[in-house]
């Protein structure tokens, strides 16, 4: 399918061919402007979908947060790192009077504190914490009171307070449920396969937005070229009219053979305004589709390339690689075997191994400074056992659940490649076949034309009427449309195989990026500024 891109305009080509008339622009301009001519060739279309659609930018949007979904999910055994800061500052004045007697009281407390988290998750399931913890307090107490029937005045004065340092490291190791390198990394395999399914869907969206631009340019194509073979029925209509209005004042002809051919003249020139219009609908619709302005007139550019017939052994070998819909069930049948495992794995006793050491140092009593040290080793088992009820039923739930979704996935994903071969031989007989009637539609132009012709020079000679001559007007447009319909339904087949195989991309020689650098760091600048202020 590289080679498709080469194979579109030679049929392009043939459609300029059977509209061999002159051309006729539709397209709204204001009279005292000159409307912009933009020639734009296919590749022009695919680039410019790329760089102007709307959805393509929105795509990318998504795939931002896609990607830092994945992120998370690798930072699974990253050190996770939290420092908790506390401040506590407060004054307290008391006053109290009573038949001359006079109290006074004032405390001040100062407290700060910092305490540092360090968690560590290894793959084997086990957890390390590191903890460092700090305070300090400082305490002023003081009263003043004065008596009157003594008239003595008493002060006193106290201080408490101090620092404290703590240090500790924990480790647990779960033996049975949680424990083990498959089970802990099972799910950092499904966020990777989910990476893969946004990466597959990604391409197949952007894939999509292309083969909708090309194909508003393809329907662009054809309504000009139906314009054009409508402006070269309308052009016979009015000879022919001509030619019976002077067989009439020869005395040949009669008024109602006359009053036939200017029927037929205002029938075509109707079929021409509604072509007319459909062409400047397609021209809006393309313009539209590539955020361009809607008053542009678009001259496509004529290139050559061969005719392209698919293979369908090579296809399907291509479309086992690329089409997304088969991989998915790939995906899914990976994605249920790492469930099953885990539930196997959480249905089992926690048995866990426990270890810590950690140091503390206090002042808290003034002349009395102390440390101590602590060591912790132990195991902790919890070890349900659900004969019957509630917890029974949910515990062989889950496990049903998950042998079930295991076969289940393993039946679709059989199905699925039974669809993808019936899908691509389908897809390519269909190519082929539409490859053949493009050779039909234009010999059937030919004929058509012939008998036109053949029967134009039987009216020269008496031996033929309006009637007839009109029918096979008729039948040459409609064969000329065929012909470009034809064309189109051709190269639409090869997009349409091309979207199957997940080829687009090689096709058209892009490069497939799977992120947008430049927008992630532009939302990312905008975000950090956030994350690292907290007021």
């Amino acid at each position: 399918m590289r080679e498709y891109q080469r194979s579109v305009w030679i049929i392009v080509g043939c459609m300029f061919m059977v509209a061999y008339g002159g051309q006729s622009q539709a397209a709204s301009v204001p009279d005292n402007a000159e409307p912009t001519v933009l020639q734009l060739s296919m590749g022009e279309v695919v680039g410019l979908t790329l760089r102007n659609n709307l959805n393509v930018q929105t795509t990318y949007l998504s795939r931002v947060l896609e990607k830092f979904g994945i992120e998370q999910a690798e930072a699974k055994f990253e050190p996770n790192v939290n420092i908790d800061g506390t401040v506590n500052l407060e004054t307290i004045e008391r006053n109290k009077r009573m038949r001359g007697d006079a109290q006074k009281a004032s405390s001040t407390t100062k407290e700060a504190g910092a305490k540092a988290t360090v968690d560590q998750k290894v793959p084997t399931g086990a957890t390390l914490t590191f903890t460092w913890d700090n305070t300090y307090k400082d305490n002023s107490d003081g009263s003043l009171s004065y008596n009157s029937a003594s008239g003595s005045v008493d002060r006193s004065n106290s201080k408490s307070g101090g620092h404290t340092s703590s240090w500790g490291i924990d480790l647990t190791q779960p033996l049975l449920k949680g424990g083990g390198i498959d089970y802990n990394m099972a799910s950092v395999r499904l966020a990777r396969i989910q990476e893969q399914r946004n990466i597959l869907n990604l391409r197949d969206t952007l894939s999509a937005l292309i083969n909708e631009g090309v194909n508003y340019f393809f329907t662009f194509v054809q309504a000009k070229e139906n314009l054009a073979i409508q402006e070269q029925a309308l052009g016979r209509s009015k000879r022919l009219l001509e030619t019976n209005r002077l067989k009439m004042t020869l005395g040949r002809m009669s008024q109602s053979d006359v009053i036939q051919a200017e029927a037929d003249e205002a029938s075509q020139e109707l079929s021409l305004e509604q072509t007319r219009n459909s062409y400047d609908d397609a021209r809006r619709n393309l313009l539209n589709f590539l955020n361009l302005d809607p008053n542009i007139v678009i001259e496509p550019v004529k290139e050559d390339y061969p005719i392209i017939t698919p293979d369908l052994d090579a296809c399907m070998v291509v479309a086992v690689k690329n089409n997304q819909s088969y991989l998915d069930k790939v995906f899914a049948v990976t994605e249920a075997e790492t469930r099953f495992m885990m539930t196997e794995n959480e249905r089992m006793w926690d048995l866990s191994l426990k270890s810590g050491y950690g140091e503390a140092y206090s002042n808290d009593n003034p002349g009395y400074n102390h440390t101590d040290t602590e060591f912790k080793a132990g195991i902790e088992l919890s070890a349900p056992i659900n004969l019957w009820g509630a917890d029974y039923l949910d515990r062989k739930q889950v496990l049903l659940q998950a042998v079930a979704d295991k076969r289940r996935a393993k039946i679709d994903l059989e199905k699925a490649e039974t669809d993808l071969q019936t899908t691509v031989a389908n897809t390519v007989r269909n190519v082929n076949m539409r490859l053949k009637f493009i050779s039909l539609a234009k010999r059937n132009t030919e004929l058509k034309a012939l008998q036109l012709q053949n029967e134009n020079t039987k009216l020269m000679t008496g031996r033929s009427t309006n009637f007839q001559v009109v029918t096979y007007q008729d039948q040459l447009v409609q064969a000329q449309q065929d012909e470009v319909a034809s064309s189109i339904a051709y190269l639409q087949s090869l997009l349409e195989l091309d979207q199957l195989l997940g080829t687009t991309m090689d096709t058209w020689k892009i490069e497939f990026k799977q992120n947008d650098a430049a927008l992630e760091k532009e939302l990312n600048d905008e975000v950090r500024p956030l994350i690292w202020t907290w007021w």
